[in-house]
């Protein structure tokens, strides 16, 4: 995609996350603002990626399931969003070389840790992507949670940004792994809750049931 279509692209979003579904973005200007970041976030629709590439203040390169590119109408949307395949139910080696590059490249890197969607307001199971590549680099995560993206309702999506959790370099051991989950798990809810009782409302429209 040329630099005219980016523009048109993001000008587009802008307008319409910002104006129209007034997105409320929690906590931006927290965000590391150079040098490689991992991003994980809860997944709950596929508005999500569109929503945290609205919120970021960077653009972010999401690990995205391959069947997606397969939609012409929703592949232009997430190539823009710096998006590239990677392939469910085994190792996807090209998809790691490629995270690992943007990570040395000083990009951001962004990946749903429940590998699929979930229920409003609920974590599922963690997957190991997110603490192996960050433990094999010593890469920060930065926690970022998505509210509202389900129901879409204007007014009522938000996206709060987490601090970032710093991750010391070392052998991706499963007690490793497991103990870095449990950080950012933990983290994750606390935004969850804390945005909960900051916006009592919001929380009963979207997640009520």
């Amino acid at each position: 995609m040329n630099i005219v279509s980016r523009f048109i692209w993001r000008t587009g979003f802008l307008f319409t996350l910002n104006w129209y579904y007034r997105v409320d973005v929690v906590n931006r200007k927290s965000f590391p603002k150079k040098g490689p970041v991992i991003v994980a976030a809860n997944h709950q629709s596929n508005h999500d990626p569109i929503v945290i590439g609205h919120a970021l203040p960077r653009q972010v390169h999401f690990m995205a399931k391959a069947e997606l590119f397969k939609n012409l109408l929703l592949r232009p949307i997430i190539e823009w969003l710096g998006a590239f395949p990677v392939h469910r139910g085994g190792v996807d080696k090209v998809a790691i070389r490629h995270a690992m590059k943007l990570l040395k490249d000083n990009k951001v890197l962004g990946i749903f840790p429940e590998g699929t969607r979930q229920k409003e307001g609920h974590l599922g199971r963690f997957h190991d992507g997110v603490a192996s590549m960050a433990l094999r680099t010593g890469i920060g995560v930065v926690p970022v949670v998505v509210m509202g993206t389900t129901a879409f309702k204007r007014g009522h999506i938000a996206c709060i940004i987490g601090e970032r959790i710093s991750v010391e370099k070392g052998k991706a051991t499963p007690k490793a792994m497991e103990a870095l989950n449990n950080k950012i798990r933990q983290a994750m809810e606390n935004m969850i809750v804390d945005y909960k009782e900051t916006h009592p409302h919001f929380y009963e429209l979207d997640y009520k049931g």
